[in-house]
């Protein structure tokens, strides 16, 4: 018997103890698997080539524009291809009913940008290229589109 505690008083503290520590182990274990981009690589380089701009009045039209996002999950954000870095306000897989891609992953920064990714592999095999989009909110012009092509560093 530890500490002169009674039997019945260090079995229960004992067996919460390690109900707590499982909890601990099995929340960790989910929080570490919820990204599939994870195993492969915490830092992401992201290209694009041009962007959509649609205007207030539905026009939208397509320009050449080149640049690269570098995205570090180890540090939770996001350096846009101007240097400027953005948090990320939170990400998660979104698994797709149906779907021969099993999940997708969004990411949302503090700038209310949003990034959609899917493993470029439409057989369901992650791959090491994911490719999507980020959508920007602007103010005067209703949206900026950008195709990403994302590859681990």
């Amino acid at each position: 018997m530890a500490a002169g505690l009674p039997a019945p008083h260090l079995g229960i503290a004992g067996m919460k103890s390690f109900a707590a520590s499982v909890f601990l182990m099995i929340a960790s274990a989910a929080h570490a698997g919820e990204n599939p981009m994870w195993p492969t690589s915490l830092n992401w380089t992201c290209a694009f080539s041009s962007v959509i701009r649609c205007e207030r009045s539905v026009d939208c039209a397509m320009v050449a524009e080149e640049g690269e996002l570098a995205l570090d999950y180890r540090e939770n954000r996001l350096t846009d291809e101007k240097g400027a870095v953005h948090p990320i306000k939170r990400h998660y897989a979104q698994t797709v009913a149906g779907s021969p891609i099993g999940s997708e992953v969004k990411i949302e920064l503090d700038t209310n940008e949003v990034i959609w990714l899917s493993p470029a592999d439409g057989a369901g095999v992650f791959s090491d290229n994911w490719i999507g989009a980020m959508l920007s909110p602007k103010t005067g012009v209703v949206q900026e589109l950008r195709p990403l092509v994302c590859k681990p560093t």
